[in-house]
């Protein structure tokens, strides 16, 4: 009874044995595959190991060197995978080299590990990778050392800078005739109001028409001028320049009245007589113009403190 337990045991003892080896054996079968051994300097290799396992409990582990002489590694990949049931372990090495020659690529360590087993240690082939420079021309035929030839370049930066400059300095220039045109060609109100200005002025002229101290000429230009004065400093635009016709417009625009409006026409055109048409008008047509015209001057500030 007792031979027969002792031969049973023996019997399952070799099975096992056996059934490990064989699965050890199938986890020893990788396969190793290269994609080319002959390259050029700088061109890439792909080493490919891959292994069939027997069960997820199999695991392998490849040890690469840290520098590999004359061979350069620019990628290492490892994957795993199951295909119908069957455990699938892979890794793909890409590498490189910058030295020219024949060479040889080393065998790679590769352990095998078990849950419940003893680990194995196993080694790759190595392999011979021949690189080269580029093929010479085969013809063989002598080719001439031409010189360089100059292409022709434009840099459109520079015309699309200059365009911006000139634009930049036509907007100045027509910015500063602006601003000199509207600035203060409006004379200086010496602190008092527009308004107190003008009045003045006109008594002053008043004076000088009663005293026949002054051209008629002169006269009706300054006439024309405190209008145009106080009118310009009233409303903050400078109409000195402006015609008869252009500062009636303005009248009309700032509602004056018809009848004012109509006086303030009628002095300015007295003076436009008396400046071109060399017209002398009167002594009473004098002092008509400087009351229409102050008429005009009193309308427009009522107009004005209405609207503020």
């Amino acid at each position: 009874m007792r031979s027969n337990f002792t031969s049973y045991i023996k019997i399952y003892f070799t099975a096992s044995l056996f059934l490990l080896a064989s699965n050890i054996a199938a986890a020893q079968n990788i396969r190793t595959s290269v994609d080319k051994k002959d390259i050029l300097i700088g061109e890439q290799i792909s080493y490919t190991l891959r292994a069939d396992l027997p069960s997820s409990d199999f695991k392998i582990a490849l040890t690469l060197p840290d520098s590999i002489p004359h061979f350069e590694v620019v990628d290492n990949r490892i994957g795993d995978t199951t295909i119908d049931g069957k455990f699938i372990w892979q890794q793909k090495i890409i590498f490189t080299s910058f030295d020219s020659g024949s060479f040889s690529f080393p065998s790679l360590n590769y352990r095998i590990n078990h849950l419940n087993k003893a680990s194995q240690d196993l080694f790759t082939d190595s392999f011979s990778v021949n690189v080269g420079y580029m093929p010479l021309d085969k013809e063989g035929k002598p080719r001439d050392i031409k010189t360089v030839i100059e292409v022709a370049y434009f840099n459109w930066l520079w015309i699309i800078i200059a365009g911006g400059v000139l634009v930049f300095v036509i907007f100045l220039f027509f910015l500063f005739r602006y601003i000199r045109k509207n600035k203060t060609a409006i004379p200086a109100s010496l602190g008092l109001t527009a308004y107190k200005e003008a009045i003045q002025a006109l008594a002053v002229l008043k004076k000088a028409n009663d005293d026949r101290s002054i051209p008629v000429k002169e006269y009706h230009s300054k006439l024309a001028e405190v209008l145009k004065t106080y009118y310009s400093k009233a409303v903050r635009k400078n109409i000195l320049n402006n015609t008869s016709e252009e500062i009636l417009a303005k009248l009309k625009f700032h509602e004056v009245n018809a009848i004012t409006a109509s006086q303030a026409n009628e002095a300015l055109q007295t003076g436009d007589a008396t400046k071109f048409a060399k017209y002398n008008p009167t002594f009473t047509e004098n002092e008509t113009a400087l009351q229409y015209l102050k008429n005009t001057i009193e309308e427009i500030e009522t107009l004005r403190h209405k609207k503020n």
